[in-house]
């Protein structure tokens, strides 16, 4: 998939988007399909099992994560929908539908959602947090801040919503 190599992220970052598209994350059915140690259900979200597409953007955290995080650039019409069951179908159904001036910027915060989601999601796993949607917003912020300062210079270009 050419949109992770072409947006500016960390290489961490863009190696995760790689494994999540190919789903070769360790998740609850990954485990399971090896008999190892694994959760019963989503823990960010307590409903159904665990695959990288339901953390990504199936799960309702995932959902409010990505809402919020798109609203704050006034591209929440932009966030999954229910109809969307896929990470990479949604990215690139996402790539054509914003604004051109604004693709590379939205590639990027499309990568950083999906790594600090992750992120969350590993915490919950080895650390015993509780999933919270303004905790890893204002990470996202924080993150975004350090990108832009790496390079990520397409970030500073989307739109900040009013209000």
């Amino acid at each position: 998939m050419e949109l992770i190599w072409k947006s500016w992220a960390p290489k961490k970052c863009q190696f995760f988007i790689w494994l999540a598209v190919h789903k070769r994350c360790w998740t609850a059915d990954r485990l399971e399909r090896r008999g190892l140690p694994h959760p019963t259900c989503c823990v960010l979200c307590d409903q159904v099992e665990e695959d990288i597409q339901h953390i990504l953007i199936g799960c309702v955290f995932a959902k409010q994560v990505w809402f919020q995080m798109l609203s704050k650039v006034g591209l929440s019409v932009l966030a999954p929908q229910a109809a969307d069951t896929s990470f990479e179908d949604w990215w690139i159904k996402i790539d054509k539908l914003a604004p051109t001036v604004f693709r590379k910027g939205i590639n990027s915060l499309i990568i950083l959602g999906a790594w600090m989601i992750w992120k969350q999601r590993n915490d919950c796993v080895f650390n015993g947090a509780s999933p919270n949607v303004q905790r890893i917003l204002t990470h996202i912020e924080e993150e975004a801040h350090l990108w832009c300062l790496a390079g990520a210079r397409e970030l500073t270009r989307l739109p900040v919503a009013n209000g």
